[in-house]
């Protein structure tokens, strides 16, 4: 889709240099992509940013396993972004990446995750310092058991500057890259990991309103899909204020109810905090702005499932680690939960580690030229 980049051009043509392009997966149904997306709504916040989706295939990240983002349900429309696909052949991506990045790009971003194809990265990279922007790669830093950064290390040669999320990261990549190599800095919003170890069982822990029959009923209903095979390593906590027997009947009528337990609403702020640490998957229904389970789940970094009718929920947007779930469909509900938790191993930064990020982006060619290469530099 050639054709693409070069309306992107057209678009960009009569800007100053101080553009940023961001590239990296493109897909919201995926964790990279919808971190990509972040990254880019915080540097749109203060200049020009067009963005790069690089997927191998259409279609990528679809399936009946995954759940709507919660973050890209929030997204409101987009100024000063250009949105580009590139598909196909790998000398095709890499005339793309020629024809995009000209002299009004002063920064090109490289999103890596490990263990999904970064051979994209190189081209890109090379593509933009022949435009004589200044090129940095942010690579995930994941949980132990997951590909590591250091997997990436062929692919940074042409970086100025690397952030990884993790201190130890940082100091590995650096001594592996050597003295020569790019500089190698760590950010929080790059991190995924930090989370307690996982409970034995798969705890699922719920925040419904007061007496909400519907939400209750169809919470039950999702869980009581989960194969009799499977349901022995499971738990529900429901956390709800209630009158009495039309609730307690509702669990006790349920399929699995020998799993689920039901916890009176009036917790204190450090219980219901240790509650959200302990869980494997948190779900909180119809949260409004000021809502305390929602925020507590959001500080926890606990990948987290909304129930609501409203596509676009009443909640603050940025969060990496939610999830949508339509309370008329136990259908959608027992899917969110299930890709939540297969996600349960990571912590999620919070909303406003990206605006933070984007400000280390920003600055990055005066920070460049008085910055030597090699060592790491830390920022926590």
């Amino acid at each position: 889709m050639v054709w693409l980049a070069d309306r992107a051009v057209e678009a960009v043509a009569n800007t100053r240099r101080g553009t940023v392009v961001v590239a990296g997966p493109g897909s919201n149904q995926t964790l990279p992509g919808i971190i990509v997306s972040e990254v880019v709504r915080a540097l749109a916040k203060t200049g020009t940013v067009m963005r790069v989706e690089v997927d191998d295939a259409p279609g990528v990240g679809a399936g009946l396993h995954r759940a709507p983002s919660l973050s890209a349900a929030l997204e409101p429309g987009r100024h000063r972004v250009v949105r580009v696909e590139t598909l196909g052949a790998p000398w095709r991506r890499t005339a793309t990446f020629r024809n995009l990045i000209g002299s009004d790009v002063a920064t090109a971003v490289a999103y890596a995750w490990p263990g999904i194809d970064n051979e994209w990265i190189p081209p890109f990279l090379r593509a933009a310092s022949l435009a004589g922007a200044t090129t940095l790669v942010a690579c995930a830093s994941l949980p132990d058991g997951r590909p590591p950064v250091r997997s990436l290390v062929e692919v940074l040669d042409w970086a100025d500057r690397v952030f990884v999320g993790d201190i130890s990261d940082a100091t590995e990549l650096a001594t592996l890259l050597g003295p020569r190599g790019p500089r190698v800095e760590a950010h929080p919003a790059l991190s995924l990991r930090g989370k307690a170890p996982l409970p034995s069982a798969r705890q699922i822990t719920a925040f419904l309103q007061r007496d909400y029959g519907e939400s209750l009923t169809a919470l039950l209903t999702a869980f009581d899909a989960i194969p009799e095979a499977w349901v022995e390593s499971y738990a529900l906590n429901v956390v709800m204020r209630h009158g009495g027997s039309p609730v307690t009947d509702r669990v006790a009528e349920s399929h699995h109810a020998r799993h689920v337990a039901l916890i009176d609403g009036d917790i204190s702020t450090d219980d219901l905090a240790r509650l959200c640490v302990s869980s494997s998957v948190l779900s909180v229904a119809s949260p409004t702005r000021n809502s305390r389970a929602f925020a507590t789940a959001v500080d926890s970094g606990v990948a987290t499932v909304v129930i609501d009718a409203n596509e676009r929920p009443n909640v603050e947007r940025g969060y990496v680690g939610g999830f949508w779930a339509d309370v008329r469909r136990p259908a959608s509900i027992h899917v969110a939960l299930n890709h939540a938790l297969r996600l349960e191993e990571l912590r999620f930064p919070g909303p406003d580690a990206w605006d933070r990020f984007a400000q280390r982006l920003r600055p990055a060619r005066s920070a460049q030229a008085s910055a030597g290469r090699g060592s790491p530099v830390f920022d926590q």
